[in-house]
């Protein structure tokens, strides 16, 4: 019997309606994190997050399209949901399992999810989609630290001080369109050296507690 090859978009589902959703970035400053924290919390991992294991990632998602040719294999194996906005797996040619929205250059929509130059701002737009009330940024540092640039080794390719502009632009944009598309919730920032300064920084062990104020600001 063959194997069905069309994707069917994803149609966003509050599933997640007033959590705190905690997004795993590429930072290398989780290189020494107790992923343990995060079992059982409602999570959204960038990329290699995935490898993590369904019990910290509960949800995966990534734009790169030569990423996920080289994770494929392992990534149809991993059981929870995986997300993508990558424009080349809409036209039918892609996978059944992924759950596929349209990409918007930046930004924050209802419809589809922004891409502002990296996975960290389309995983903001998804967690918001979900419903999610507050979400925090883990990993999100916007620098190489001790010479790393992520908290793992299998990386494709190395970001620049000109990706890191990139970036800073598209949470830029974010910042700007949450009290308008999404009025009511939060994006906080969980590290302490992260330069992304467009998003209120809290302290992580806080975050995970769960007493962070409700509103931004």
């Amino acid at each position: 019997m063959a194997i069905e090859t069309v994707v069917m978009q994803w149609k966003p589902e509050q599933l997640w309606e007033g959590a705190d959703v905690f997004i795993i970035g590429g930072g290398p400053s989780l290189r020494s994190f107790d992923w343990t924290k995060l079992i059982g919390r409602k999570t959204i991992g960038c990329n290699d997050a995935f490898r993590l294991g369904p019990d910290v990632c509960a949800a995966c998602i990534f734009g790169d399209l030569r990423w996920f040719n080289v994770h494929r294999k392992a990534l149809q194996e991993f059981p929870n949901p995986v997300y993508t906005n990558q424009p080349s797996l809409h036209d039918g040619k892609g996978v059944p399992w992924l759950r596929t929205l349209p990409r918007k250059p930046k930004g924050l929509h209802k419809d589809a999810l922004g891409w502002g130059c990296n996975t960290g701002c389309s995983a903001i737009n998804l967690a918001l989609l979900l419903g999610a009330r507050r979400v925090f940024l883990l990993g999100f540092d916007m620098q190489v630290l001790d010479g790393k640039t992520n908290w793992h080794d299998a990386n494709i390719s190395k970001p620049t001080d000109a990706t890191y502009k990139n970036y800073q632009k598209g949470f830029a944009a974010i910042a700007k369109d949450l009290p308008v598309v999404f009025p009511g919730c939060c994006v906080y920032n969980c590290g302490k050296e992260s330069r992304l300064q467009v998003f209120p920084k809290v302290d992580l062990e806080a975050a995970l507690c769960g007493v962070i104020p409700p509103v931004c600001g």
